[in-house]
């Protein structure tokens, strides 16, 4: 039988392992189990609540909505408070109002048929469901700006935040709301009726700092690997990596560093993991611009880039066209003083590097993470350049 020499237990480094205790979050589960705790109370006179998440990518948003809604769970259950809890992920389950209410509704009563109902059918069919069998529900939603991004029925928001009027007559059993989102930028896309019924009671979730991200990743690598596997050098070099602007905390990444080095580790017959085979595997799996690639750049190279960003932000795509990247290069090439500006040129050096992707003259795509943080950066860069001369 085959037995590894590196991990003890490798599903310990996957995304949607959720460790025992959260750390580093307490703050937001005690303030994520207070807004509900009460339904333990008098559930019928908790109103309904609706509640945002908000935070970059890989900060512990869904883990600790998930830790937290496990011991609200216990909680309402000791006091005999039959409650659902339902986390759908936008990205998987989404796409309409059709495909939503469907999940939901075989959730949270799966002997009930769907086929041939509406999407509003399927709403009145859970929230009765949800009476007659003297149960409560708290409804999680995940990726809720993916969804809104993707498609132009947002009426989801309205409905499932207005479920106590959708019949006045009878009292509403869904106790609550979450949406999690990486920003806030998606109330833009949102009319006034939307917005007002999301409220604006949000729990944000900080980038996690340098300490915290390697407490992390030791509590994971005691669990995922065996003794004297991974060494310090090997968490103090991910957690720089991870706390960088580029990265912006996504503690994700770092677990998907962990467990490929892992397994390099294996296949090369290391009895540890190297320094080396975490740089190895980072410079074959991330995918984006790096704080080193930035610090190579020449001012006219960040300018370009810089436009192009911008360029993404205003047309709202994946993708720019040339006419866009020059318009707001030029404008900054102004601002910053830079004089000789060949675009074209550039950009193919820029393609070369594997920071961009020409498709063609209409379709120039960027190959990186968060708009904002690589604006931020280059915008931090530059100033900086200018300020040394």
């Amino acid at each position: 039988m085959y037995e590894s020499i590196i991990f003890k237990d490798r599903k310990k480094l996957s995304p949607r392992y959720i460790p025992k205790e959260i750390i580093h979050r307490e703050k937001q589960i005690d303030l994520l189990v207070r807004t509900f705790i009460d339904i333990k109370d008098d559930p019928d006179k908790f109103p309904l609540t609706v509640l945002q998440i908000i935070g970059p990518a890989g900060i512990g948003k869904t883990s600790t909505v998930m830790k937290s809604s496990v011991i609200l769970e216990n909680e309402l259950k000791n006091n005999k408070i039959n409650i659902k809890i339902v986390y759908i992920n936008l990205k998987l389950h989404g796409g309409n109002k059709y495909a939503i209410y469907k999940y939901l509704l075989s959730c949270i009563a799966p002997e009930l048929p769907a086929q041939g109902l509406s999407a509003e059918e399927m709403l009145r069919q859970m929230l009765d469901y949800l009476i007659t069998n003297n149960m409560y529900s708290l409804i999680i939603l995940d990726e809720i700006d993916y969804l809104i991004k993707i498609s132009k029925e947002i009426g989801i928001i309205y409905d499932l935040t207005r479920l106590n009027e959708f019949e006045p007559t009878k009292k509403c059993n869904v106790k609550g709301v979450i949406f999690i989102a990486r920003s806030t930028e998606f109330h833009e896309k949102l009319d006034k009726a939307e917005l007002s019924s999301m409220g604006k009671a949000y729990i944000e979730f900080p980038i996690y700092s340098i300490d915290q991200v390697s407490d992390i990743l030791i509590r994971r690598s005691k669990e995922a690997f065996k003794d004297n596997v991974i060494g310090t050098d090997i968490i103090d070099w991910i957690s720089k990596i991870i706390i960088s602007p580029i990265v912006n905390g996504d503690i994700r990444y770092a677990l998907d560093l962990l467990s490929y080095a892992g397994n390099l580790a294996e296949s090369e017959g290391t009895e540890r993991i190297l320094l080396e085979q975490i740089r190895k595997i980072n410079r074959q799996t991330y995918n984006g611009i790096t704080d080193e690639d930035i610090k190579e750049l020449s001012n006219s190279e960040i300018i370009i880039l810089l436009g192009m960003v911008r360029g993404l932000k205003i047309k709202n795509k994946d993708y720019v066209d040339l006419k866009e990247i020059r318009i707001q290069s030029l404008e900054l090439a102004e601002k910053y003083k830079v004089r000789k500006l060949d675009i074209e040129n550039i950009l193919d050096d820029l393609a070369e590097k594997n920071i961009i992707k020409i498709i063609s003259l209409k379709k120039i795509s960027l190959i990186s993470s968060s708009l904002e943080n690589l604006e931020k950066v280059l915008i931090s860069k530059i100033d900086s350049n200018s300020d040394s001369k």
